[in-house]
């Protein structure tokens, strides 16, 4: 009996990149991304619905994401809102930007004005969502205690940080307790930003001839007596 030969079956290489690239895993996910977009989400969705009506879903949706991630990266609705409140940094499309006191060629007057005027504009651009908050923050006092931290660990301390500055330039008094200018100045803004322009309407002319008068004030105070 004769035996036919084999024929030789040519093996076909495989490329390296060739055989990772049909067993790649899923896209690897931005969670800081994510997080924001949600948070941005957050805000339209609340001062839309409101806090209790609306939904993680809708949430999600707004910002095209996967509704188990807001359990995931916040716990659930409470803690996107209270990321919300607390981390407005990341958030990065604030009316103005910039909002700490910047002492940079300018004098102690216009550095508050500067200041106060660009936080009530935030409030006038997150108006509708921060009816939604300030409710929240009254109503569930986990949410307040949240707030006050982030004010006496975080706002007030920078705050501080930029009037010393003015202090060691001479502006103000050596004897001045700066946290409780901080707090003042602080109390003033929420004043003016939510409860004057957002609550009672009040024009922004009337805001803004406020703010000067009260910083004239301020200044006239802060000074360092003369000898």
């Amino acid at each position: 009996m004769v035996r036919t030969p084999k024929k030789k079956v040519k093996k076909t290489k495989v490329s390296k990149a060739g055989a990772h690239s049909s067993h790649k895993g899923p896209k690897k996910r931005d969670r800081k991304a994510t997080e924001t977009a949600l948070m941005k989400a957050g805000i339209q969705v609340f001062a839309k619905k409101g806090y209790d009506a609306a939904t993680t879903k809708d949430i999600a949706k707004t910002a095209g994401a996967n509704e188990a991630l807001i359990m995931r990266y916040f716990g659930g609705k409470k803690g996107l809102l209270e990321a919300i409140l607390t981390r407005t940094d990341d958030l990065g499309d604030s009316a103005t930007g910039k909002k700490e006191i910047d002492d940079k060629q300018l004098h102690l007057d216009e550095a508050l004005v500067e200041s106060i005027t660009e936080r009530c504009s935030d409030f006038k651009h997150y108006s509708d969502f921060m009816k939604v908050a300030v409710s929240r923050i009254i109503l569930d006092p986990d949410v307040s205690r949240i707030i006050q931290t982030k004010i006496y660990t975080k706002a007030l301390p920078e705050m501080i940080h930029e009037l010393e500055k003015f202090k060691k330039g001479g502006e103000i008094d050596p004897k001045a307790d700066l946290k409780s200018v901080a707090f003042g100045i602080s109390s003033l803004t929420f004043a003016l930003g939510f409860m004057a322009q957002v609550v009672y309407k009040i024009p922004e002319s009337e805001i803004k001839a406020t703010i000067k008068e009260m910083v004239r004030i301020l200044q006239k105070g802060l000074k360092p007596d003369s000898k």
